[in-house]
């Protein structure tokens, strides 16, 4: 007889399931972007993520990894000749540039983020359906 009751097990079994999928993800070389904002298991969002309708979810897993509708995603797909945003013509259109530091979407992002300019890392601190939110006003999802 082993004092362990199976709740225990399975506990310890997905505990050990997160730990490895976070050292494997950290091991590969590709993902880049995907990379810059999924840096560790996150349950609450992995629920919120869970819970979005179709479309929605599409919009995120499109932001988040980068494999989406912006120009430099169509650019290197072949799709497109020019990666600029459309927004500004500055920069190569990706997520983070349209979530981070687009000037045309400058005042939309102090209002709902707060700041004019967002680093990855500070981009990392919202939550999904802030990015969410925001990729949607801006027009280009």
């Amino acid at each position: 007889m082993v004092g362990i009751t199976v709740d225990s097990v399975r506990l310890a079994a997905h505990k050990w399931a997160i730990r490895e999928q976070i050292r494997l993800w950290h091991q590969h070389q590709g993902c880049r972007q995907g990379k810059l904002f999924l840096q560790k298991y996150n349950s609450t969002l992995t629920k919120y993520a869970i819970g979005l309708c179709k479309r929605d979810l599409r919009i995120l897993v499109g932001l988040l990894t980068g494999h989406n509708w912006f120009n430099r995603h169509l650019k290197v797909m072949n799709i497109r000749e020019n990666s600029l945003c459309p927004l500004c013509d500055e920069d190569d259109e990706t997520s983070v540039h349209l979530l981070g530091n687009c000037p045309a979407t400058m005042v939309n992002r102090n209002a709902l983020m707060g700041a004019c300019t967002l680093t990855p890392e500070d981009l990392r601190g919202f939550h999904w359906s802030v990015l969410l939110k925001f990729a949607k006003n801006s027009g280009r999802c």
